[in-house]
């Protein structure tokens, strides 16, 4: 059963809720079995190579089109990871649409170095993928080379988005603006292989998850391509439509509260 749980922008979260996600990432990132965030983070990239970007750009290919359902299955199951490690912790989304003086790009709760004297879990992690037969080792902290704030997305950009209501254009358009930030914060998360092991990347992708929320609330889901909804979102054992409504999943946005999706969201 749903259990109602909010996500918030990053930029609103209490001292509390703060203290709470670093010791949830600190607590998951000591964990050095499939629970943990080394295991986790290498299903989007290396080693796992589980992740879909860029699939199905004709619109002979809509059955391809996985990169949404497939990121928002993805962050389920690592904020279900985070909870475990703290009850109530939810993930924030990171929106970058937000100039000074309220966001100077990387969220300072990102960006910060060290909290009270120790590493500050959501600013960096230590990979360390050991060499295989076909790929090199990958060790060391995560880096980035973010530009200056007015080179990020912007809230037009995101409304042009949201202005499709073809499932393709939107999710194309929207996976464009994605990639975009990627881009932007460089480093690591520049790097699709690597680019879930820096702790950014899961506020990143919740608010795209929360763009695409906003986009079903107002269009529903009738145009998802009926082919689409029984393919498996792998390696989690879900389908994609099983991640069609957030509610369902028992989480929702906090800006996005009480709002009824038009047309159903099923």
């Amino acid at each position: 059963m749903p259990d109602n749980r909010l996500r918030f922008g990053v930029h609103n979260l209490s001292g509390a809720q703060l203290h709470d996600l670093r010791a949830a990432h600190a607590g998951q990132m000591a964990i050095n079995d499939n629970r943990g965030y080394q295991a986790l983070a290498g299903y989007h990239g290396v080693p796992g190579n589980w992740c879909w970007h860029h699939q199905g750009n004709a619109k002979s290919a809509r059955h391809l089109q996985l990169f949404l359902p497939w990121h928002r299955a993805y962050l389920y199951n690592f904020e279900m990871g985070l909870r475990d490690r703290v009850a109530g912790v939810t993930l924030p989304w990171w929106d970058w649409t937000l100039r000074p003086p309220r966001q100077k790009g990387l969220p300072t709760a990102y960006a910060t170095a060290k909290v009270a004297g120790k590493p500050n879990p959501l600013a960096s992690f230590r990979i360390n993928i050991p060499a295989t037969a076909t790929t090199p080792s990958v060790v060391g902290p995560t880096r980035r080379q973010p530009g200056v704030p007015n080179e990020l997305p912007t809230q037009q950009d995101v409304d042009a988005a949201l202005s499709h209501g073809d499932w393709l254009d939107f999710s194309l358009a929207l996976e464009d603006i994605h990639d975009q930030v990627h881009g932007w914060v460089g480093g690591h998360m520049g790097m699709v292989p690597v680019a879930a092991f820096d702790p950014v990347f899961w506020a990143h992708h919740c608010m795209i998850d929360r763009i695409w929320w906003l986009w079903q609330v107002k269009n529903g889901n009738a145009n998802i391509p009926a082919d689409l909804l029984d393919v498996p979102l792998a390696p989690f054992n879900m389908k994609v439509r099983d991640v069609l409504n957030v509610n369902t999943l028992g989480y929702d946005y906090a800006a996005a509260g009480g709002v009824v999706a038009a047309g159903g969201v099923h």
